[in-house]
């Protein structure tokens, strides 16, 4: 599992909105908020990503870019997404490769889904600050992140 001060793992993956994002195409542009979240359409990675949804605008005055990773497949992306109006994509996992790689895989990959996580990843491709949730049904706040993300801008 990466930490704060590393380098983040490169990765590649479809979303729901038909395009492919990788961290590096946001290299020198933008802050990445990276959301692991244990499954779509779900109480409380719905409330979560409404919050965020709800905070899209003030996340954007940080440069930054709100990615949804969960193991879910893409029908269940593009349901939750469309249901919920999230501006920003939902990508699928379908290897587990990314989930894998920050290391968030729930019991070490037993249950096939991710813990609760996030990651906000700088324009150099650093990671800034990292939560993983050990119990799912808590989660990070907008208010939280944004902290983060002042810290990243000073």
């Amino acid at each position: 599992m990466p930490n704060v001060g590393e380098k983040a793992p490169e990765f590649s993956l479809p979303a729901n909105d038909g395009k492919t994002y990788s961290l590096s195409q946001f290299q020198g542009k933008n802050n990445i908020v990276l959301v692991f979240y244990p499954g779509d359409d779900t109480p409380t990675c719905t409330k979560q990503l409404c919050d965020y949804r709800d905070g899209w605008e003030r996340f954007q005055q940080f440069d930054s870019i709100v990615l949804g990773v969960s193991t879910n497949d893409m029908e269940a992306h593009k349901k939750f997404a469309t249901k919920y109006n999230f501006p920003f994509p939902l990508l699928e996992d379908p290897n587990r490769a990314i989930c894998k790689a920050y290391g968030v895989m729930m019991l070490g990959g037993l249950l096939g889904v991710t813990n609760r996580a996030v990651f906000i990843i700088d324009k150099q491709g650093v990671i800034r600050y990292k939560h993983v949730e050990m119990i799912p049904i808590t989660r990070r706040t907008k208010e939280e992140l944004f902290d983060a993300l002042k810290a990243i801008a000073k």
